[in-house]
């Protein structure tokens, strides 16, 4: 029985009623000295409650689409340490699109200077006051060995977008993001990157799925756009020696924050060149954009890809065949709208089902890494004089 199958719920409603019949049946019918009776009656209560939680559990898991898909799962099995997982051997094939260069622009740099403090995993952080926005929130950055080695290169970057509920710890240290670019760079093929990791939710009241900005500017709510992709990305370029142009600058998100990957780097090809969508959706799901029929449109990705001329940039959506939460079908739907549109010929869009278990959750995400980080590197600019 996996952690999602009907069997194992069935199971643990069982178990949690047997557990309550038999401690109301017990209860009165025990024998022996008074603490005896009383270590069993409290035996018999601490089982009763794990069962009725494990049964709770065990729902919730399933209406939630899976988020956890296996025992391996269940366990933090970490097999994805050192960049690559099994059934990821060699080329990986793609669902492939048309590739087309993007020009290579370059952005106003800011004048600002942001403090950093220390962080988790060699990252630095920093609060930022957008000039643009004018949101207040947190940035976390990490600069690759390489930029310390290598004073006179300008790096490319990438910018990790969380999911919802979420914060940036998970690039962190669920995700481990640092431990897998490096062992990823051993393969020659990918760029050493700075790691750029803002917080996506920076509203606060507005951190849930359901009242969320997703990256957009809401009128007479939050510029969550315009702090992302102007604000965040003009300190990175200020304070850090970043790469300006669009080649230079990918996106990188999961869950929501693969939505707003796939958004951004529609509605911005002036400052994105490439973006990764890891389990991400790619219709609104926040009442934020979805009560707003102007909204809904402009800052969707299936829209956008279906119904406008989309720009010379890439997508790369990847997806876990057992996600249930959002599943391989809405990649597959986003590749076959571009496809039927004329008007978004110039767009490169990808998708890759990643082989091995995992639903919408850590264990997924991580094994999409390898894949992410090479992909991302075959399309951006890398380290330059």
């Amino acid at each position: 029985m996996s952690p999602i199958s009907s069997s194992l719920q069935i199971v643990t409603i069982v178990l949690a009623v047997v557990a309550a019949v038999a401690t109301a049946f017990f209860w009165n019918r025990l024998r022996g000295p008074r603490p005896v009776r009383l270590f069993v009656r409290a035996a018999i209560l601490v089982v009763g409650e794990a069962m009725a939680a494990l049964a709770i559990l065990v729902w919730l898991n399933i209406s939630n689409g899976g988020l956890v898909v296996s025992w391996q799962d269940l366990l933090g099995n970490q097999s994805t340490r050192g960049g690559v997982f099994a059934g990821q051997h060699g080329d990986v094939t793609l669902n492939r699109g048309a590739a087309v260069a993007a020009p290579r622009l370059v952005s106003a740099r800011s004048t600002a200077h942001q403090v950093f403090r220390p962080a988790e995993d060699g990252f630095t952080e920093t609060t930022l006051t957008g000039a643009v926005s004018g949101i207040t929130s947190q940035v976390y950055v990490w600069t690759p060995p390489q930029y310390a080695e290598n004073p006179a290169e300008q790096f490319p970057v990438l910018e990790l977008l969380h999911g919802v509920w979420g914060s940036p710890d998970g690039w962190m240290g669920p995700m481990n993001v640092v431990a897998h670019l490096e062992a990823a760079e051993q393969s020659g093929a990918v760029y050493p990157y700075i790691l750029v990791v803002p917080e996506l939710t920076p509203v606060p009241g507005h951190t849930t799925p359901r009242d969320n900005e997703e990256c957009s500017n809401v009128p007479g709510d939050a510029m969550v756009d315009s702090w992302l992709t102007q604000d965040v990305r003009g300190m990175v370029i200020a304070d850090f020696r970043a790469e300006p142009a669009a080649a230079g600058w990918g996106l990188m998100g999961y869950s929501t924050g693969g939505f707003c990957a796939a958004k951004l780097v529609l509605q911005h090809p002036d400052l994105y060149q490439a973006a990764v969508s890891l389990s991400g959706y790619y219709i609104p799901d926040s009442m934020e954009l979805s009560d707003d029929p102007v909204l809904d449109h402009i800052d969707s990705p299936l829209w956008l890809v279906g119904h406008t001329r989309t720009p010379a940039v890439s997508l790369l959506m990847t997806a876990s065949a057992q996600d249930r939460v959002d599943p391989a079908s809405e990649a597959a739907q986003m590749i076959s709208v571009a496809h039927a549109n004329p008007l978004a010929q110039a767009t490169e869009i990808q998708s890759f089902v990643a082989p091995l278990g995992g639903g919408h959750n850590q264990s997924a995400w991580e094994k999409m890494l390898p894949t992410a980080f090479t992909w991302l590197s075959q399309r951006l600019t890398g380290p330059t004089a």
